[in-house]
C-alpha cells in the first residue's frame, strides 16, 4: 500500500495512543507530504480519580493536553489537524457507541480520509475496543466512499488480552530518525512515559521497531493489521 499523497486520519482513545501506535508512521507520513489528521476521543486522565482529588485531576488533564500538542507537533501534525474529545477516560462505554460514531464522522467530514488508523479490536483497554467498534461503523463502504481501515498495536495494551489475535499483515518501513521522533514524542508525555523495561520506555519502543523491522525485512518498522482495504 502506497502511503504517499494520502489523506490519513489517526483515531485513538487517549493522548499518547497515537504516538505509541503509529508515531513513526506519522513522522514518515509528514516527511512524505501526506495530509494527516489526529483525533483523540477521551481525556486520558480521569482513570486515576480514585486516589487523586478533582483539582489535581483537572490540572493533569490540562497538562496532558499540552503534552499531546507538543508530541503531535514533533510528529508534524499541525494544530488545526488535531481534534480532542471529552469522552470519559476508561469509561467510554458510559457513552452510547452512536455518540462516539457521530463525533468521529463529523471529523471525517473535514478530514476526508483515504485511510483510517485506530486500535486493534482485542486491545485490553475498553476505550480502545470502543474506538475500534466506532471506526468499523464510520468507515463502512458506500458507492462514493471507500476508506481503508487499519489497526495498530499499543505497547502495554495490545498484548495483554490473551489470545491477542494480533497477527500483523501490514508493515510500514521507518528510518531510524522516524523512530527517534516517535520516542521524543512519547517522552513529551511526562505523565505517561515510563522507564525501561516498561513497554512504553524509549528502550522498549526502539527494540519493538527493530523487531518489527526484522519481521518485514526492514531495518525499522511499525506493524499493523488491515481490517479493510481497497485497490
Amino acid at each position: 500500500m502506497n502511503l504517499k499523497n494520502k489523506r490519513v486520519l489517526a483515531f485513538f482513545a487517549h493522548p499518547d495512543d497515537e504516538t505509541l501506535g503509529m508515531g513513526g508512521t506519522l513522522a514518515r507520513l509528514h516527511r512524505e507530504g501526506a495530509e494527516v489528521y489526529v483525533a483523540i476521543a477521551a481525556t486520558g486522565a480521569y482513570a486515576r480519580r480514585s486516589h487523586k482529588d478533582e483539582a489535581t485531576l483537572a490540572s493533569e488533564h490540562q497538562s496532558l493536553n499540552q503534552d499531546a500538542k507538543i508530541a503531535l507537533a514533533l510528529l508534524g501534525i499541525p494544530e488545526n489537524h488535531q481534534f480532542f474529545g471529552e469522552f470519559t477516560d476508561n469509561e467510554m462505554d458510559k457513552h452510547s457507541l452512536l455518540e462516539l460514531i457521530h463525533w468521529l464522522e463529523k471529523i471525517m467530514e473535514e478530514a476526508k480520509p483515504d485511510l483510517l488508523f485506530t486500535h486493534h479490536e482485542r486491545c485490553t483497554n475498553v476505550d480502545h475496543q470502543y474506538c475500534f467498534n466506532a471506526a468499523v461503523v464510520a468507515t463502512r463502504p458506500f458507492a462514493d466512499k471507500q476508506i481503508s481501515l487499519i489497526t495498530s498495536e499499543i505497547p502495554s495494551s495490545t498484548g495483554y488480552l490473551r489470545p491477542t489475535k494480533w497477527e500483523p499483515n501490514f508493515y510500514v518501513e521507518l528510518t531510524e530518525a522516524d523512530v527517534d521522533k516517535k520516542i521524543a514524542a512519547m517522552e513529551s508525555y511526562k505523565q505517561e512515559a515510563r522507564k525501561d523495561p516498561h513497554p512504553r520506555s524509549p528502550e522498549a519502543l526502539k527494540a519493538l521497531a527493530k523487531v518489527r523491522g526484522s519481521e518485514s525485512g526492514y531495518m525499522w518498522a511499525e506493524a499493523f493489521m488491515i481490517q479493510r482495504t481497497f485497490a
